[in-house]
């Protein structure tokens, strides 16, 4: 069979603003190329995969499965489209293992998975992960951290275990010694030394402890003739006005609030509650301080998220109840859009209060919300999408959808 055209990225392209192409490793006989990448921002190795444009479809839902697939070794970081071609970056990976699980039948693969997630199950005991129901759009943003690892690293110590099994305890004692009369003669004396110590050392502390108590006494005898000139003086002046009564309190409307700070992020999609659950695994990467991280949704093709959902919400729960004034959201490529923000004591839009509402106009999107509405303070802020934004560097092809890299508030 004659081999078909590569179909490749040019050397030093970078994709997503963040994957610059180095190198070519691999080209397929159907026209598939494994490129060689590098992750600007961590400084690291990466391997990217570019399919053939007769297997788009084959790369997005191998590499869905591929996310979703807990035991995988191969961690999926991007997907995108450059040049009309789609590809997929990946943890740097050898370039056989990526053909045999990104580009062959989607549905050899899927197989190929139940029957390791079973195998699995089977062995170790562990349930595998719920997948997501719905098939359409992007693939996963990451995918779960490899579990072969974390299991070597656990049966090291059995190993060890049994190395020191082998050897029988308590072997090879020095034989005891036998203590001759001078010994004991050495002991006594020693032992009548360190008695004569402790006592000088007790001596010592009764002194200071009676020196503390006469300190005492004198003072309290000097506060005494101190307070009966106090009150012979005030006799002596009965005109005088009494003291100043001590300064108030500030009052609890007064104290300062706690900063706000966001910890976990729950996903809200009441029109469909199970729409994108399979990306919830990296909701944690908008709170965790790093620009860097990102949780991304589907890819869409319409700006009403595809008409699967009827809005989006991200509901981020704050460490301590307090009030905020500000919310700041840092996002890559995406413009436009609309979104509402509510605060509310739990993770629900069900007796939210409306507080601000914002659209994406640059990379980093500040909302003023109006802290009257929020009273004494709210434990979660929720922010609801009723419009996709427009992204410049499509997901999987298509032009609207959400990448959110971090989510911060004040007060």
């Amino acid at each position: 069979m004659s081999q078909k055209p590569s179909h490749s990225i040019p050397l030093n392209t970078v994709l997503g603003e963040r994957y610059k192409v180095t190198g070519t490793t691999h080209e397929t006989p159907e026209g598939d190329s494994i490129l060689e990448g590098k992750d600007q921002v961590l400084n690291r190795k990466v391997s990217i995969v570019v399919a053939a444009p007769e297997h788009h479809d084959r790369l997005i839902k191998n590499a869905r499965t591929m996310a979703t697939n807990a035991r995988s070794t191969i961690q999926v970081l991007d997907l995108g489209n450059a040049n009309g071609l789609t590809y997929l970056v990946t943890s740097h990976s050898r370039p056989e293992p990526l053909v045999d699980n990104l580009l062959v039948d989607s549905s050899m693969l899927a197989a190929t998975s139940e029957t390791q997630e079973a195998l699995g199950q089977e062995i170790f005991g562990d349930e595998a992960p719920s997948r997501g129901s719905y098939t359409a759009g992007a693939a996963g943003a990451a995918a779960a951290s490899p579990i072969s690892a974390t299991r070597a690293a656990d049966a090291a110590p059995a190993a060890e275990d049994q190395d020191f099994a082998d050897y029988s305890e308590y072997e090879d004692y020095p034989e005891e010694r036998d203590f001759d009369d001078e010994d004991d003669d050495e002991r006594r004396g020693s032992v009548w030394i360190v008695a004569l110590a402790a006592i000088l050392l007790l001596a010592a502390g009764v002194a200071a402890v009676f020196a503390n108590l006469g300190g005492m006494v004198d003072r309290d005898a000097s506060q005494e003739e101190a307070a009966n000139l106090g009150g012979a003086s005030s006799s002596a002046s009965p005109s005088q006005s009494p003291s100043e009564s001590p300064s108030a309190s500030p009052s609890p409307t007064e104290e300062e609030k706690p900063e706000p700070k966001f910890g976990t992020v729950t996903r809200l999609v009441p029109s469909n509650q199970g729409f994108m659950a399979d990306q919830d695994r990296t909701l944690g990467q908008m709170t965790d301080g790093n620009d860097s991280t990102a949780w991304m949704s589907y890819g869409f093709a319409t700006s009403n998220f595809g008409g699967a959902a009827e809005t989006v919400g991200l509901a981020y729960e704050l460490e301590e109840k307090t009030t905020v004034s500000e919310l700041t959201i840092n996002q890559t490529s995406g413009s436009g859009g609309a979104f509402t923000v509510f605060t509310n004591d739990s993770a629900s839009l069900d007796g939210a209060t409306e507080v601000g509402s914002g659209s994406f106009t640059g990379e980093e999107t500040k909302v003023e919300l109006d802290q009257e509405k929020q009273g004494e303070g709210a434990q979660y802020v929720i922010v609801e999408f009723t419009e996709a934004p427009s992204l410049s560097q499509p997901i999987a092809g298509y032009n609207f959808g959400l990448r959110i890299n971090e989510v911060s508030a004040s007060n």
